[in-house]
């Protein structure tokens, strides 16, 4: 098994894929209806292979000159191997092409492991939204977060 890292634009056909990743990785994870909205508004949206498999995906909104991370998944048998920062590293590469400034995203405060790879990629907290996710247990707040390019 190799572990080159192939990006490419999301299609239809990936959907199941990525809808299963999501339900995997996720607590209040997007439908399929979600996912293919997301494709048909023309949304930057990257899925991540290794030999055909899918590693990770993310969907980004570019809007002026700041990009919205809207979603953000590394299957579980490659977290904390360095594959999240890689997502990051080329959503902020595109940024920086598209001369957007800023890239904002928000994550549930009990997600330590994310807010970790938040942090590691230059990302700071810039406040928080009371109730922002709904989990199993009712809601929960939000962690949002900045990083200037």
């Amino acid at each position: 098994m190799s572990l080159e890292l192939l990006e490419k634009n999301a299609q239809i056909e990936n959907v199941p894929d990525i809808v299963a990743l999501e339900k995997d990785v996720h607590i209040s994870p997007w439908s399929s209806t979600n996912f293919k909205d997301a494709l048909s508004a023309k949304n930057i949206f990257k899925v991540f292979m290794i030999d055909n498999k899918l590693v990770g995906y993310y969907i980004a909104l570019l809007a002026m000159n700041e990009c919205q991370l809207l979603n953000i998944a590394i299957h579980k048998e490659y977290q904390k191997k360095g594959f999240g920062l890689k997502l990051i590293k080329n959503l902020k590469k595109i940024c920086i092409d598209a001369d957007i400034s800023s890239i904002f995203l928000e994550v549930r405060v009990s997600n330590k492991n994310a807010i970790k790879l938040y942090e590691q990629s230059g990302f700071n907290e810039l406040g928080i939204r009371k109730n922002y996710y709904k989990i199993n247990t009712g809601w929960e707040d939000g962690v949002l977060m900045g990083a200037e390019l």
